[in-house]
């Protein structure tokens, strides 16, 4: 491999790696637990691009029913597929350009060249949120930018995986946030449908995100639609309590009230 080769990782919605801009097939993964491997590692680097783990953790996390000779066994043939499923071309005694390894420890060299689509979403919304300040139009310009990235779930292969779930939770906390952010402040710019969109990509993942409601009962009063602002209501109060046996927030329910009673919105 030469100096300068990088890896582009996705992660949300689906796993595919690309080497140099090429994708690499499916059948590179000679086996799973490689595959398994590159994503906890690809994991811990979201967190610290430094960090490296102890192999008796990484085993522990990634194969928990294993005896230990197994799990060593297992480790040793899993990283030997992972690095030549990343480096082909790479001979059998020099370094991996892409993995590190400090005594008994390993995570991703960080200073290989590996871009991540959730890292850059993370970063995304970052850059957005300090340009609220400085310029609105390049804020929103921005929000769309980080949340186009967010294409689904992170590692969806490995639904069930604990040392995944976390991670999961984190970037699908930050997209409900960032789309609710960038549904806000296009408000401002009298994007109304693009904003009730956002909204209901929201409620897709989280049908008792209540706040979604709200900017879509703005959005359509602020589109003349009064009648299916009020039927928004309706919606979110039947499902919050059919689900949860709750009340919409008084908020909400104000809200309701300025609408039904014709009053002047203030943009949120």
């Amino acid at each position: 491999m030469s100096q300068g080769d990088w890896l582009r990782v996705q992660t949300l919605g689906l796993f595919r790696v690309w080497l140099n801009g090429e994708p690499l097939p499916g059948v590179v993964w000679k086996r799973e637990k490689a595959q398994r491997l590159f994503q906890f590692l690809i994991t811990l680097r979201l967190h610290d691009s430094h960090r490296v783990m102890p192999k008796e953790r990484i085993v522990a996390d990634l194969w928990p029913t294993l005896d230990e000779a197994r799990a060593d066994r297992d480790f040793k043939v899993a990283l030997n597929a992972l690095n030549d499923a990343l480096e082909p071309h790479r001979s059998s005694r020099s370094l991996s350009s892409f993995i590190t390894r400090y005594g008994l420890a390993y995570g991703l060299d960080p200073d290989a060249d590996i871009r991540i689509d959730a890292s850059e979403f993370h970063q995304g919304l970052k850059t957005a949120a300090r340009l609220e300040s400085e310029n609105l139009d390049a804020a929103i310009n921005a929000y769309r930018a980080a949340i186009d990235l967010y294409a689904g779930d992170y590692l969806p292969e490995a639904l069930y995986e604990d040392w995944a779930s976390l991670e999961r939770e984190r970037l699908q906390t930050l997209y409900l946030s960032g789309a609710m952010r960038l549904a806000a402040l296009l408000l401002r710019r009298e994007g109304y449908q693009e904003s009730i969109h956002l909204c209901q990509s929201v409620l897709r993942i989280d049908p008792y995100w209540e706040e979604a409601y709200r900017l879509m009962m703005i959005s359509h009063t602020l589109r003349g639609n009064r009648p299916l602002a009020l039927r928004v209501y309706e919606q979110c109060r039947q499902i919050l309590g059919d689900g949860l046996d709750l009340a919409p927030m008084d908020e909400t329910t104000r809200l309701y009230e300025s609408i039904r009673q014709g009053e002047t919105l203030p943009l949120p």
